[in-house]
């Protein structure tokens, strides 16, 4: 279900999840406090002969979260997690009418990122890990390049190519390894991009700006946070980014 709330931040908006079967459903990033969207999902689990028993925030940003609250009530269920930046554990099952659902950490745009596994379907809802089309900002100093990489590596050893993945914003990802591979990509490219601006003095600002030069500032905001996310990735003493650096020195 498509959330109201489409902006420079959301793209289209909010992608909330019903998860539905033997009466029971799972409502996954009920989005922003709005009354008819609190009715639309209302509407879905009603005709669907479920009820709403538990509430799922793949992370805490509050196009996400802001219906969690509000939601519950409606239904009396409980919110995991149950405060703002909470973390849902990792391999937290949920039995939604006989098909397991299980949780994956998958820190990186935010500390807290969860994605929600269904292996009986292939399905993976990766909240803001993985959108559709672009790769998410990086929220520093919350999130961090090192978690993206690594989550976008667990997704990848999770699924293969007849998986799908239910993104937090944007259409559905098919071939979803192949997707992931290519985005990988992107960002490794990314970084060295931002390295070689680095090298020249750039501040992390100027290197939005020279990087995104028609975005609009709000926009430019979430690029500079990325940008942020990979100067402190590249100050970091690792390996793999040891070829990035001498690259954008040389």
């Amino acid at each position: 279900m498509l959330a109201p709330n489409a902006n420079a931040w959301t793209f289209e908006g909010t992608n909330t999840w019903v998860l539905t079967g033997g009466g029971d459903a799972v409502v996954v990033d009920p989005g922003p406090d709005d009354p008819a969207h609190l009715d639309a999902i209302d509407e879905v689990v009603k005709s669907s002969g479920s009820h709403v028993r538990e509430v799922l925030l793949s992370h805490h940003h509050n196009d996400h979260s802001d219906a969690a609250t509000p939601l519950a009530e409606r239904w009396s269920a409980p919110v995991r997690p149950r405060v703002q930046r909470g973390v849902v554990p990792e391999g937290t099952r949920f039995d939604v009418g006989g098909t397991e659902a299980w949780v994956l950490s998958t820190p990186g745009h935010t500390a807290d990122g969860v994605s929600l596994v269904v292996p009986e379907r292939r399905l993976v809802l990766t909240g803001d890990t993985v959108l559709a089309r672009v790769n998410p900002f990086i929220s520093h100093p919350d999130g961090t390049i090192a978690d993206m990489l690594a989550s976008m590596r667990r997704l990848g050893g999770l699924v293969d190519d007849d998986w799908v993945f239910l993104p937090g914003h944007g259409p559905v990802v098919r071939e979803p390894r192949s997707y992931l591979r290519d985005r990988t990509s992107d960002r490794r490219r990314r970084v060295e991009q931002v390295a070689g601006h680095a090298a020249r003095g750039h501040t992390s600002a100027e290197i939005a700006r020279l990087i995104h030069p028609h975005l609009e500032s709000t926009r430019l905001r979430a690029a500079q946070a990325s940008v942020e996310a990979i100067l402190h990735y590249l100050s970091e003493p690792r390996s793999d980014h040891d070829s990035i650096t001498r690259k954008a020195h040389h």
